[in-house]
């Protein structure tokens, strides 16, 4: 049997052998994953800095996500306005040679703007991945029904083939800031352009209604100088957009070298820590080992 000092040296230095083994199995960990813990509570004081550097990344990604999705509404959005733009651009070009008297014909010039204005309004039903881009805020409704539209007065407005919201899509860029990006068909450049289609679509052949085709112009080219704002306008957005997730990729740079410095370990360093504290160990076991040869019977 061991002596009663004996065995409470044993107790002692087993105690302190755990904490040596368990130091040692912290710093393998340290050595093979090059951080300091698999653990918040590992990093003591640093922890609560750690999880709150963590949380903005978390956020700044999903800024970026998000604005990855956005970015590409508001090139589909563009897109389709600068198709938009040439079609006004080739309508208005017919219609004038029709007014000049370079062509009486009327019924093709029906034809032409019926064309036109479903091809306008196909491009207005432009979908990103099953998200309308020029429905306002309406993102998963088709915007333009043109099953029943007729303009009936060129001096009336009529957005009755309009099926969006009036209020616009949003994008959180990031914290205190908010970029509107949706387009809207039933604006004020788009309307026009719907109105002047619709009506020389239904322009009388005979007698040639010449006074119609002359408001659908006019209308046409009110049409254009809007839409090309309209154009500029998403080409900014588009901007905007890129500027923000750049600024969120760069913090994501920034607050991810933070973090790699707060978690990481100096290799060099804790390959040497960890020799010392397997010397440190070994030494222990060789103490437990001779303690526990010590037998009261080799004293008697």
């Amino acid at each position: 049997m061991d002596r009663i000092s004996t065995f409470n040296q044993q107790r002692l230095f087993i105690s302190q052998a755990l904490e040596v083994q368990k130091r040692y199995a912290a710093e393998q960990t340290q050595e093979a994953t090059s951080i300091k813990s698999l653990t918040y509570d590992g990093y003591g004081a640093d922890s609560r800095t750690i999880i709150s550097l963590e949380t903005d990344l978390k956020m700044a990604d999903q800024y970026v996500s998000s604005g990855t999705i956005v970015a590409a509404r508001v090139q589909g959005a563009y897109s389709a306005v600068t198709s938009i733009v040439d079609i006004t651009t080739s309508a208005r070009t017919w219609l004038s040679s029709l007014l000049s008297g370079a062509t009486d014909d009327i019924s093709g010039a029906n034809v032409q703007a019926m064309a036109y204005l479903d091809e306008v309004a196909s491009l207005l039903n432009t979908d990103i991945d099953g998200y309308y881009v020029f429905a306002g805020s309406a993102l998963t409704t088709a915007p333009v029904d043109i099953g029943s539209y007729a303009a009936t007065d060129a001096a009336t407005i009529d957005t009755s083939y309009y099926q969006g919201s009036a209020s616009g899509a949003s994008y959180e860029a990031a914290p205190g800031l908010t970029i509107e990006y949706s387009s809207n068909a039933g604006g004020s450049g788009f309307e026009k352009l719907m109105r002047s289609l619709s009506l020389a679509a239904q322009a009388s052949e005979d007698p040639a209604d010449l006074d119609t085709m002359q408001d659908a112009y006019d209308l046409l080219d009110q049409a254009i100088d809007e839409i090309t704002v309209e154009q500029s306008r998403l080409s900014g957005i588009a901007n905007s957009v890129d500027d923000a997730m750049d600024r969120n990729v760069d913090f994501q740079l920034y607050v991810d070298s933070l973090v790699d410095d707060l978690k990481s370990v100096d290799v060099a360093e804790i390959t040497a820590k960890l020799s010392a504290t397997e010397l440190q160990l070994e030494t222990s076991y060789s103490v437990l080992k001779a303690l526990q040869s010590i037998n009261l019977l080799d004293y008697l």
